[in-house]
């Protein structure tokens, strides 16, 4: 470790407002001296995501004294066998990793030769029988692992070992240094080279940050140079995998921060050699980009393969680095935040908070008391604004109502993707309304079935099959008095998307029918007053297709005597129809509105369509998926052009009357243009709207 950065733990050590961090260091350093598992000859680890409740999701208990017993906390229901035995093997062996990591950082802080011994012990077991432990592994899209079944979890382990192991390389013998080293250290890094992922991944930034992290604690330039240099190295995987603007090409702020960590956990090894990587062009940038996508209760939203629940709370400690290393203010602003400290930003009231408790804060943290003069709602600012950004294809409309709509218009993501172009997600302050869920745990059936494909999500499906790659582009961004407005598109006129040859997917991960797509192209419009968001969406198609409009809801249906529900087995879309619950078509004489009773207050739906269409609704996963959101399906056949238009209204202290007089008008006139009339709770506005396949013009009439 830097000198330096050993002398800021021990002074932040002692500081009172580090207290919490250090009472949480000497818990998990107790809890991890009581750890009596007998490293042997035999550790078999399968991949941890299947340590997860199949009927809800839910990740199991886990008990060091009950290996072969696993219990869901939800639903109480236990499971055992396979592949639930080896799962909590792979959770075990990612404890003590952990457990040598907190044990020898607080030796750094406060030598103890009971812990150090403990420490030693660990590590000679592993560098007793870790070399022959058998590669397996039949994780789907990983290589393989050792100990593990993953090369990606070996990769995380041996990070967590290689550096506590250099927290404590002086106080152990000659002897035992050569003995860790030669094998742990130097097998475990033949392995992880030997099955280097040749794409630019998340997972390839953390096999390469821990090549050339036991490279440094090794002193081997060779090693260092592995991991850093050539195709698919560290360095090309931040070139390519960044976007201009910061963000990570997979797409989400999951992944973002779960491949920045891993290039911070080598910065953090390199600091102070000659391959410190601080001031690396664009770190800062990755740090910066996360701060647009906030939404009003401070979580983060849940693209692709990302959980529901993050938000600053969760990246807290990476901004303990942002603040130390870069300085800048907002950064502070944030920790604040999150730590809920006097100096907390107002309008995130109803954002969770999280003690100052990470080892980050040990390590980098910094006064928090705002430079004078500076202090005021800078997060919220930057968080709380209308702003679009192209590269990364990500356009969020914000009014002063607290709503906040993000459009989806960014480039395929590979793997993690959701195949969902021009996907919208929506929320009013800690209310979603109509959003993205996001993802479950990977081993949870509800993941391959159902939120990996595109019906699942708030966009346009062909023929009930999954969007092929593509990458969307923004048309216009307009900020206008009464509101802002964006234009986005995506089409399927060729194959090619930026990121086709850095990336590799086998064929399970390729479940888009190119047929159905092929010549169509999408362009949907968002505008968002005070009053509501308008939604028109326009898919042209060169042969006859089914069409659908998806709209999940988080929100359950309220019934109107106007709306004529028939049970009906039509089949929705090319997935399982075990995922849509309670199917019902709309009667011949339908209404054009709809009602829906949120978490909090309730939601208007006005739709419009130029064709005939037909109306569907279901209960579908929600994420938790034992819970349920509301669909409402439009589903026309054209073999030519479709538009589609709708308005949301929320009221989130009122309940309207079912049977209310809201309208929603839509009329075509010539020359491309469309009269759409809003006429809601005692107001009347008109919209002109010109839309030329070169892009569209929205002027609001009155």
């Amino acid at each position: 470790m830097d000198i330096n950065r050993l002398n800021r733990l021990r002074t932040n050590a002692c500081l009172p407002d580090f207290a919490d961090a250090m009472l949480l260091l000497r818990r998990e350093a107790e809890e991890a001296s009581r750890i009596a598992y007998a490293i042997g000859p035999k550790e078999h680890g399968e991949w941890t995501h299947q340590y997860h409740c199949h009927d809800d999701g839910a990740m199991l208990i886990f008990d060091w004294h009950k290996p072969l017993s696993h219990r869901c906390p939800v639903c109480g229901k236990t499971w055992t066998g396979e592949p639930y035995d080896s799962a909590w093997t792979s959770i075990v062996h990612t404890h003590i990793g952990r457990a040598v990591y907190n044990m020898a950082l607080l030796h750094m802080i406060e030598p103890d030769r009971k812990r150090l011994g403990q420490i030693k012990s660990f590590l000679t077991a592993y560098a007793t029988y870790y070399e022959r432990y058998p590669v397996h592994g039949s994780i789907p899209y990983n290589g393989p692992g050792k100990l593990f079944a993953q090369t990606l979890d070996e990769a995380h382990w041996i990070m967590d070992l290689s550096v506590g192991f250099h927290f404590i390389s002086e106080y152990l013998s000659p002897e035992e240094n050569t003995y860790i080293r030669s094998g742990l250290l130097e097998p475990c890094v033949r392995f992880l080279i030997a099955h280097k992922e040749k794409q630019i991944h998340n997972h390839s930034v953390l096999i390469t940050s821990a090549i050339a992290s036991i490279g440094i604690l090794l002193n081997d330039e060779a090693i260092i140079r592995c991991g850093l240099e050539g195709e698919y190295g560290l360095y090309d995987q931040i070139s390519r995998g960044r976007f201009e603007d910061g963000l990570w090409y997979e797409g989400n702020v999951h992944y973002h921060f779960y491949a920045f960590q891993s290039l911070l956990h080598f910065a953090l090894v390199a600091e102070g050699t000659a391959w410190e990587l601080w001031q690396a062009a664009g770190l800062k940038s990755m740090f910066d980009y996360p701060l647009h996508l906030i939404l009003p209760n401070g979580s983060m939203p849940s693209l692709n393969d990302a959980g529901s629940r993050a938000g600053i709370h969760t990246y807290a400690p990476y901004y303990e680095i942002a603040l130390d290393i870069f300085g800048d203010e907002i950064y502070r602003s944030l920790l604040n935040t999150a730590y809920g400290t006097e100096w907390a930003e107002t309008p995130f009231s109803e954002a969770k908070t999280v003690p100052r408790c990470s080892t980050n804060a040990l390590l980098f943290g910094r006064e928090l008391t705002p430079i004078e003069g500076k202090r005021g709602d800078r997060l919220w600012k930057a968080a709380h604004r209308n702003i679009s950004l192209p590269v990364s294809g990500i356009t969020k409309l914000v009014n002063r109502k607290r709503w906040q709509a993000i459009i989806k218009h960014s480039k395929f993501g590979g793997e993690h993707d959701h195949m969902d172009r021009l996907g919208l997600s929506v929320v009013c302050g800690n209310t979603p309304l109509l959003v993205d869920p996001g993802t479950t745990a990977y081993g949870v059936p509800a993941h391959y079935g159902w939120f990996k494909h595109t019906f699942s999500h708030n966009t346009v499906i062909l023929n009930g099959a999954d969007q092929p790659p593509a990458d969307a582009r923004i048309i216009r961004f307009e900020e206008q008095p009464w509101g802002a407005w964006a234009e986005t598109a995506v089409d399927w006129l060729g194959e090619q998307y930026e990121m086709k040859d850095r990336i590799h997917l086998p064929p399970e991960l390729c479940p888009w029918d190119l047929e159905a797509y092929e010549g169509a192209v999408i362009h949907r419009i968002n505008a968002l007053t005070d009053d509501f968001l308008l939604d028109m969406v326009r898919v042209t198609v060169p042969g006859r297709r089914e069409i659908c409009l998806a709209n999940h809801f988080s929100g359950i249906l309220a019934e109107s005597g106007t709306a004529n529900w028939q049970p009906t087995d039509d089949r929705l879309s090319g997935l399982d129809q075990k995922w849509l619950k309670q199917k019902r078509k709309l009667g011949v004489d339908a209404t054009n509105s709809f009602h829906y009773r949120m978490e909090e207050g309730s939601l208007r739906q006005f739709i419009w369509s130029s064709h005939k269409c037909d109306i569907y609704t279901a209960l579908t996963p929600d994420n938790p998926p034992e819970r349920d959101r509301t669909s409402i399906i439009m589903r026309a056949d054209i073999d030519q052009r479709i538009v589609f238009v709708q308005a949301l209204l929320y009221d989130s202290d009122h309940k309207p009357a079912l049977e209310a007089m809201d309208l929603l008008t839509v009329s075509m006139l010539p020359d491309h243009e469309y009269r759409i009339v809003i006429a809601a709770v005692g107001d009347k506005q008109e919209y002109s709207l010109i839309w030329h396949e070169s892009g569209a013009k929205l002027v609001k009439c009155y």
